[in-house]
């Protein structure tokens, strides 16, 4: 587990904290967090990029539509990610790059599929020079 990402339980859902010394690289850590909750991201190989944009009306709901958009790769194409960068990210637009490549049941194991990233409990801020997240997910 990465030191800056800190999971935890919650009744049903499972989250995490994660923190990032800027605003591209907290949702670029995010990712890589959700993709550590559905497998071990050692077994992912980065084959295929995908070029990725959302925009929202704030950075909490970017935080979410984002999320929620690898989720959609993940469950609708089958895929894997394993490395992001985030090309610009800013209250409300994200753009980024994601590798990855599609489930080989040979060599992965999902353990657990995410329904929903959740607006529960949903925090996206600064202080002190460190952004934080803490996100919550439905599974």
């Amino acid at each position: 587990m990465q030191s800056w990402l800190r999971p935890f339980e919650h009744t049903a859902d499972v989250g995490f904290v994660v923190t990032a010394a800027n605003l591209a690289e907290l949702f670029a850590r995010a990712a890589w967090g959700l993709f550590d909750l559905l497998t071990d991201l050692e077994t992912v190989r980065p084959r295929e990029r995908s070029a990725l944009s959302v925009t929202a009306e704030d950075r909490g709901a970017l935080m979410v539509r984002w999320l929620s958009e690898l989720n959609f790769l993940h469950q609708t194409e089958h895929r894997l990610l394993c490395r992001f960068e985030v090309d610009q990210a800013s209250e409300t637009r994200l753009t980024a790059q994601a590798w990855g490549e599609r489930i080989d049941p040979a060599r992965h194991t999902v353990r657990t599929e995410i329904k929903a990233v959740t607006f529960h409990g949903l925090s996206v801020e600064q202080a002190d020079g460190v952004w934080t997240a803490r996100i919550l997910f439905d599974v």
